[in-house]
């Protein structure tokens, strides 16, 4: 073995598995967060809406498949990546219609977090699946280059953080705060990828600018929007239905 295949195999064990970490410090997010809630809603046995358990179980195929991919990658196995990928863009699809129908579902029946008001609830969720249906496309498109793949496909879940962090935050107890904690706890798992880039590759890579800045604009968005007369009346809309 040649000194140059010693310094890259050393290189590689070292080198910590960066996205696998990072889809598993998320799933602990979801999971911390939905444990405090999913006790009550299997108690509620068949009272429990149907479209909400199918939005959590598809929600949960998700972080589940999210979590396996990196793993796979780990252990070298790049043609099942690749096949399972495609089940992936399935349950992505899935995820945006299901996000947007417990949404409007929310809304429509009352029950939202008492911290967010109805307008600003539904625009941050739209646009949240809005941000993570679009990178998820991009992601799938870009399969076949792996840097750009891998690091839209972390943006896009990083995107919908937001109810797993709005249950696990004691989101209630910061007031009209509340959605300001929110995104900072959301940008500092965006701010992630681009720290370790550049500490292992000293520059930041394209995907992480288009990623993360989508994400921030998105943030910066939020709020001008659902303050508008637009986003009251299609409030008034989905719950006149």
């Amino acid at each position: 073995m040649s000194s140059v295949d010693i310094g890259r195999t050393s290189s590689r064990v070292v080198r910590p598995p960066f996205y696998l970490v990072m889809s598993l410090a998320m799933a602990a997010v979801i999971i911390g967060g939905f444990s405090t809630t999913v006790p009550d809603d299997v108690a509620a046995g068949p009272k429990f809406p149907l479209l909400l358990a199918i939005h959590g179980m598809v929600f949960t195929l998700w972080i589940v498949l999210f979590v396996a991919q990196p793993a796979i990658v780990a252990r070298g196995s790049l043609k099942l990546h690749r096949r399972v990928g495609w089940i992936g863009a399935g349950l992505a699809a899935a995820m945006v219609l299901m996000g947007l129908a417990a949404t409007f579902y929310a809304i429509h029946s009352n029950h939202m977090p008492s911290f967010f008001p109805a307008p600003l609830f539904l625009v941050m969720n739209t646009i949240g699946i809005a941000v993570f249906g679009g990178m998820v496309a991009a992601g799938v498109t870009l399969r076949k280059k792996a840097e750009w793949h891998k690091r839209l496909m972390l943006c896009a879940t990083i995107s919908i953080l937001g109810p797993g962090l709005g249950r696990l935050l004691p989101m209630e107890s910061f007031g009209r705060a509340a959605p300001m904690v929110m995104f900072a706890a959301i940008l500092a798992f965006g701010l992630a990828g681009p720290i370790y880039d550049i500490i292992i590759r000293r520059r930041v890579h394209p995907a992480y600018l288009w990623g993360v800045s989508t994400i921030m604009v998105s943030m910066v968005i939020t709020g001008p929007i659902a303050f508008t007369p637009a986003a009251s009346e299609w409030v008034t809309f989905i719950r006149s239905l």
